[in-house]
C-alpha cells in the first residue's frame, strides 16, 4: 500500500522571478533583460538561493555572444521570490550602473527568455 500526504498552508511553488544583466569592461553600454517568471523553480530552503543560477548566468553570456555579437560580456542574474522585491533591486543595479561607472542601459525586450535547465 503506498499512501501519500501532502500539506500546503500555500501554493509556494510558484516560481522564481529573474532578471539578467550583461557588462563588458570595455563597453558602455549595460543590457538588461525583462523580469521574467520562472516557473516551477524553488529557491534553495537552506541558502535561498536560485537553484542552478550559473546556467542562467550562462544561457545569458551564450545569447549576447551568439545573437548580439558581444563576446566576453560578464552576466548576472538577480532573482527574487516576488517580482516587486526584483523590481527594487534592478533599479538599485540600474542606478548603481548609470551613476557610478557612466553606462548606458539597454533592455533586450522580448529577444530573450530564460529556460528551465
Amino acid at each position: 500500500m503506498l499512501l501519500v500526504f501532502t500539506a500546503s498552508a500555500k501554493s509556494d511553488n510558484k516560481g522564481v522571478y529573474v532578471l539578467g544583466v550583461s557588462i563588458s569592461f570595455s563597453d558602455t553600454i549595460a543590457y538588461f533583460t525583462e523580469v521574467q517568471l520562472i516557473e516551477g523553480v524553488q529557491l534553495n530552503k537552506k541558502t535561498k538561493f536560485l537553484p542552478d543560477r550559473q546556467h542562467y548566468a550562462h544561457e545569458l553570456q551564450d545569447y549576447m555572444a551568439t545573437q548580439e555579437g558581444q563576446s566576453g560580456r560578464t552576466s548576472i542574474v538577480l532573482f527574487a521570490k516576488n517580482e516587486k522585491s526584483l523590481k527594487k533591486k534592478e533599479a538599485k543595479v540600474k542606478n548603481r550602473l548609470q551613476r557610478r561607472r557612466g553606462l548606458t542601459v539597454r533592455y533586450l525586450g522580448d529577444k530573450f527568455k530564460f529556460t528551465r535547465p
